[in-house]
């Protein structure tokens, strides 16, 4: 029964906390507050308090309660933090020592990129990294939508890969190849029955739901665009960075999502991903920081531009889910 604790022939529960959360955990304990601490992980506030819920959900215990200030560790969070704190340190430490090539420590470029571009491209583009530059490791880091470029201007990220984005203040930017963009429907939506590309005209009536346009302006910008080309004034649902967290929207029949096609490769229940017919694409950029001079970082920016058009054609080409 819920509760009850193991007796000593009962196999332990299994438990599903990732380092992620545990992570997420020591930085909010740290901080104190849930704000401070999305800004320090480089997350969205809703993001990481989801985080925290799902991990006291595992632990079946309460962490925190909330403060005049902030939130404030319970007694058995402040028990937890002790050991976890310990537990991620020694984690840390294994890791770096895993990392020491004889007496030479590998030279480490961190990787940024946005959520659908870890759907398809990252899978075929880390084993190429791998094999061509041996003596250097990239450290991939998957952010929320518009929270790329703020990592990389920072100095939390060497590079970073995501849609729209361009050179901004103290950043310069790469174009290196253009993605087609799906509209994600309810599968029971008249227009998901028909076997051939949907005309973002045809969505008439329909709300698309899409994050507030401060997130990320220019990917937010580009989608209204290209609507307003194909003859679409949508009403806008306010949605969240990933949209697919939300799914449950689509099913009323009455919001679409328009979405990079990589994203087909996501078994949603309930949604049904169609190619778009018009001439809607975005930008996939390579963007890093002005002035930014070792030699590693140069390595993988130069390979990431040989490398992502050419392996970007093949998968999506071939890309699962769309019909």
């Amino acid at each position: 029964m819920a509760g009850e604790r193991a007796t000593p022939s009962e196999p332990a529960p299994t438990m599903n906390v990732s380092l992620r959360l545990l992570r997420l955990f020591l930085a909010v304990s740290k901080e104190g507050n849930l704000g401070r601490a999305a800004a320090k992980l480089y997350v969205s506030e809703p993001s990481l308090s989801q985080g925290i819920r799902r991990l006291e959900r595992e632990l079946g215990a309460q962490l925190f309660v909330r403060g005049p200030h902030g939130v404030e560790l319970t007694e058995p969070g402040a028990a937890f933090q002790r050991d976890v704190a310990d537990a991620v340190a020694l984690i840390d430490e294994a890791t770096r020592c895993a990392r020491l090539d004889g007496r030479q420590r590998r030279r480490t470029v961190v990787l940024g990129f946005s959520p659908s571009i870890g759907q398809q491209l990252l899978p075929a583009l880390l084993p190429v990294l791998e094999r061509r530059l041996r003596d250097i490791a990239v450290d991939e880091r998957e952010v929320d939508t518009g929270e790329v470029a703020r990592g990389v201007r920072s100095g939390a990220f060497d590079l970073g890969l995501l849609h729209c984005q361009g050179a901004g203040a103290g950043l310069s930017a790469v174009l290196l190849c253009r993605e087609r963009l799906c509209v994600a429907l309810a599968s029971d939506h008249p227009l998901s029955t028909r076997d051939r590309p949907v005309h973002l005209g045809e969505l008439g009536g329909l709300s698309l739901m899409l994050w507030p346009r401060e997130i990320a302006p220019e990917y937010y910008d580009t989608l209204i665009g290209i609507c307003h080309r194909a003859g679409l004034s949508p009403g806008i649902t306010p949605g969240p960075r990933r949209a697919m967290v939300r799914s449950y929207v689509l099913s009323s029949g009455n919001v679409f999502c328009l979405l990079p096609v990589s994203n087909a490769r996501l078994q949603v229940p309930g949604v049904r991903f169609i190619p778009v017919a018009d001439d809607a694409t975005v930008a996939l950029n390579l963007v890093e920081r002005e002035g930014e001079d070792r030699t590693e970082v140069a390595s993988v920016s130069e390979l990431l531009i040989e490398q992502v058009p050419t392996l970007w054609n093949i998968r999506a080409g071939s890309s699962g889910g769309l019909r």
